[in-house]
């Protein structure tokens, strides 16, 4: 009903729209005053071009931008990543709170990883800017933001249409048409993608299909959008392999074992806003609601638990979600401004578990929650800015023989230091949380929720017009950590943890259109009452670029630009169950395109190196081969990296 309410609201405000399509050059936005304030030295923007010159297979890979995020892809494409920040192994998305336009993306109670974070639903040309946020100290976000979020734009850059075609040596296609008329505004489009391929080595074949409509105009002076988008994939996933099998030569690297995984998702997702205001007073609203199936398979045990039947299982999960949000700013005077808002969300949940040998699990329910939020920034002197903030937030979680009910109060405040000097410092500040979710509601009135508490200060740099510094530190402290249990197949909490760690880097710019860029980031998790390491979290992180966006060409070799990228980063060893460390790795990226008259040509290399990388490493029992004894010995296992693949496309505007 939800869903179908969206796909409605969506079909009047486009009627309402189509007549207010203007030819503006520049999309000017109505914006929330002071909603896109600098708070901190890590936080970071892309708009398209530096997004072209990122190399990026995907949506997700999009956010390896972010200082101290690394990705792991180990679930196959079209399984939700895995995400680590800071230290924190966020999971499937627990803990990095993303959203398209305001539209929350992570997904509550989901019955794999509780704020499940699914970004193959966005067509990646359709990604306009992204703002990359490390930390906790916006009011304004509110569920899973606990290390860190990123707020995605659509929209198109280019008038008119194009059609992209591409193929890689992993066997893969792609098939991508756009479109955004001639005198249409970034925020007017469609958009058809097409993505499959077989992978290199076993089990790893995907297909995904992507639509996306929107529509965007200026009625009344006001600015209104709306947008559907939809998403269907299918997809196998490798699974794990033992490392003395891969030792003894009964795996190859890239194998699979039999009947490893894999699954199904689909999903839908529509918004509707309006924004406006004039002088000292502005606002914005927005309605979205979605549709969400999902079916995942997987086994990581073998026949470790159950002899006859393997250890399979497959879960299920089916919701439909929508909110309301809102929000008003109001500027009285230069020195300070008032920001607050309101976020009404609602999911109806049904999802299922079933084992190889029959057994079912069933959980159906209503997840709800409400959130109001302020945050007044004051500029008490031409260098001191201060920004208290405050959100609060109440859920409850609806069974049908029960319900329980939760609260979050969340302070936030950021402090800025000689803003406008060339070195400027920063200090934030915030309570992050982590929703009740179905699984874990009991028959108590009272849900279990997990508060975090986290700190950083910075400074920032700026000697001269084509160099910039940074260096943090930061601090954190959860209530109750999420680790997942290979054995039991579900991520399970474990008690409280601290995390201490730094962040620094340099971006130049030495001549236009050039830039470099270094981030490191190292961090240290423990649980404080037995000083043990948080197993899967890295410890170090190292990324290092160099990128031309949109560099002219010499005009005696062609009238054309040059947009490329090569990105490298090392991963240090993360430590593992029973005081072991996984092995470090190194990894090398690149993407080249050129853009002549209508045409562009571009060519990217994954793991340009050709390493045999670990993606993920992992401690605990299993038994693969039913000839040999079954041993409750703990092992170690691992998952393949991305193998060396060259992919080449060829796009033609009309």
């Amino acid at each position: 009903m939800l869903a179908a309410f969206g796909m409605l609201s969506f079909g009047m405000l486009s009627v309402a729209l189509a007549s207010s399509v203007g030819d503006d050059d520049e999309d000017a936005a109505i914006v929330i005053e002071a909603a896109r304030t600098r708070r901190s030295a890590s936080a970071r923007r892309l708009d398209r071009d530096a997004l072209d010159a990122l190399p990026a297979r995907s949506v997700e890979d999009v956010l390896r931008a972010m200082p101290g995020l690394h990705l792991s892809v180990h679930g196959g494409r079209g399984k939700a990543v895995q995400y680590f920040l800071r230290g924190f192994d966020a999971v499937h998305g627990g803990d990095l709170a993303v959203d398209v336009e305001g539209v929350p993306l992570n997904e509550v109670s989901n019955i794999h990883a509780h704020g499940y974070l699914d970004l193959h639903l966005i067509p990646p040309s359709l990604v306009h800017s992204v703002a990359l946020r490390p930390g906790t100290w916006r009011p304004d976000v509110g569920d899973f933001a606990v290390a860190g979020g990123a707020s995605f734009q659509l929209g198109l850059s280019r008038r008119g249409g194009q059609v992209r075609l591409g193929a890689g040596t992993d066997r893969s296609g792609e098939l991508t048409v756009s479109w955004r008329p001639p005198r249409g505004r970034s925020g007017t489009f469609a958009v058809a993608d097409v993505d499959l391929g077989e992978g290199v080595g076993m089990s790893r074949s995907w297909r995904q299909l992507r639509g996306a409509i929107g529509v965007e105009g200026r009625p009344a002076g006001l600015r209104a959008r709306a947008w559907l988008l939809a998403y269907d994939g299918r997809f196998e996933s490798p699974g794990v392999l033992r490392l003395d099998d891969l030792s003894a030569g009964v795996v190859d690297f890239y194998d699979a074992y039999p009947d490893a995984g894999g699954g199904r998702s689909q999903r839908l997702l529509s918004s509707a806003q309006l924004s406006g205001g004039q002088g000292q007073l502005s606002w914005e609203t927005l309605g979205w609601a979605g549709w969400r199936d999902l079916r995942l398979d997987q086994n990581f045990t073998g026949w470790y638990t159950d002899a006859d039947n393997g250890d399979r299982t497959t879960q299920t999960h089916g919701a439909n979600a929508g909110g309301v949000r809102g929000q008003i700013g109001w500027r009285p005077a230069s020195l300070f401004s008032l920001r607050a808002g309101l976020d009404l969300r609602g999911d109806a949940i049904d999802q299922t578990e079933t084992t190889a040998g029959d057994d079912r699990t069933t959980r159906r329910g209503i997840q709800s929650s409400a959130a109001i939020w302020a945050t007044m920034p004051v500029v008490a002197s031409p260098w001191l800015r201060v920004e208290p903030g405050l959100r609060s937030a109440q859920f409850v979680i609806t069974r049908p023989s029960s319900s329980s009910r939760a609260s979050a109060l969340a302070p936030k405040l950021s402090v800025v230091l000689f803003e406008q000097s060339p070195v400027s410092g920063f200090v934030s500040a915030g309570r992050g949380y982590r929703s009740p979710n179905l699984q874990g509601a009991t028959n108590s009135p009272r849900a279990p929720i997990a508060l975090v508490d986290s700190a950083e200060a910075g400074l920032t740099a700026s000697p001269n017009t084509w160099v910039a510094l940074r260096a943090i530190g930061f601090a954190s402290r959860v209530s109750d950590e999420i680790v997942f249990d290979h054995v039991a197949g579900r991520y399970l909490t474990t008690g409280e943890t601290r995390r201490l760690g730094a962040d620094g880097g340099v971006t130049i710019h030495p001549i236009p259109h050039v830039r470099g860029q270094l981030d490191v980031t190292w961090s240290d998790g423990r649980y404080p009452n037995t000083g043990e390491r948080i197993p899967y979290a890295p410890r170090l992180l190292v990324s290092a670029g160099a990128y031309a966006e949109r560099m002219p060409l010499p005009r005696r070799v062609a009238d054309a630009t040059l947009t490329a990228g090569v990105r490298g980063w090392v991963l240090g060893p993360r430590p593992l169950p029973g005081g072991f460390f996984s092995d470090p790795a190194t990894v090398v990226d690149l993407t080249a395109a050129i853009d002549w008259a209508r045409w562009r040509v571009r060519c990217e290399v994954d793991n340009l190196l050709g390493r045999e990388w670990r993606d993920g490493e992992f401690v605990f029992s299993s038994h693969w081969d039913q000839s040999t004894p079954r041993s409750e010995l703990p092992v170690r296992h691992i998952t393949a990296g991305t193998a060396r693949v060259a992919r080449l496309s060829l796009t033609r505007g009309f």
